[in-house]
């Protein structure tokens, strides 16, 4: 008998990406690491609404690529 194939909701994985990307405990590297996989995740599943970032620079501008503020975002 064939094993059942188990599957995992996409908004449940993007939920989780998007408190991981907000938690003060992660390093840079692992945001980075999350970022990678949502996004191939939510291109595979053709579900990319985009992202916003959760810090902004302080002159209200999006942060640069590199910065700890680039890291923290929210998918939608």
């Amino acid at each position: 008998m064939a094993k059942a194939k188990k599957t995992i909701q996409v908004q449940r994985i993007k939920d989780f990406a998007n408190q991981r990307l907000n938690s003060p405990n992660l390093t840079m590297e692992e945001k980075m690491g999350i970022i990678t996989m949502i996004e191939h995740v939510l291109h595979g599943a053709n579900c990319y609404n985009g992202y916003m970032y959760t810090v902004l620079d302080a002159d209200g501008s999006a942060p640069r690529l590199g910065t700890e503020g680039w890291v923290n975002r929210k998918y939608f």
